[in-house]
């Protein structure tokens, strides 16, 4: 078996991927399978949405795409704080040569979480085009965006919420 994230081999009856420390939990299946689901620590999820910098295809889980949301903030936030202790903040433009240099180093991997969320509800990436439209097209991604996963494989991929064992 094989942890879904770092895509290293697992031992049998392991708890916890040695190599990226995903947290791995048993379930039973409803047809009597026995299958897996992986869970990570918060800070993991992001990292692992780095490491697909420009992975486009695929699924991304609903907890995969808001922590790294949650932690992109965070960073955001924290550097735009860093920017003005500093000086280094343009007070007529708002932004900060640390915030901006940040933003353009995760936007890639920002739009591809994205992109492997949409195909997560069985959606196309271009829905992301939706962006485009204020206010209603935000609003649609969002909606998009907290929807549960599509139960069992779909044409972008199976499942990441479970692994069959």
């Amino acid at each position: 078996m094989q942890c879904q994230f770092c895509k290293e081999d697992i031992q049998e009856g392991a708890i916890k991927c040695k190599h990226c420390g995903s947290i791995l939990t048993a379930v039973a299946e409803a047809g009597g399978g026995s299958g897996v689901i992986v869970e990570q620590a918060a800070v993991s999820y992001y990292t692992a949405v780095l490491k697909k910098y420009v992975t486009f295809e695929g699924r991304a889980r609903r907890k995969e795409y808001w922590f790294f949301t949650l932690f992109n903030m965070l960073a955001s936030m924290a550097l735009g704080f860093v920017d003005g202790m500093f000086g280094l903040m343009d007070p007529d433009v708002g932004v900060g040569v640390l915030g901006t240099i940040y933003s353009l180093a995760v936007i890639l991997p920002s739009i591809a979480v994205c992109v492997r969320r949409l195909h997560d509800t069985n959606r196309s990436g271009w829905f992301l085009l939706l962006a485009l439209i204020p206010i209603i097209g935000w609003i649609a991604l969002i909606i998009f965006s907290v929807q549960d996963s599509d139960d069992g494989d779909n044409r972008y991929g199976s499942n990441p919420k479970y692994r069959i064992a």
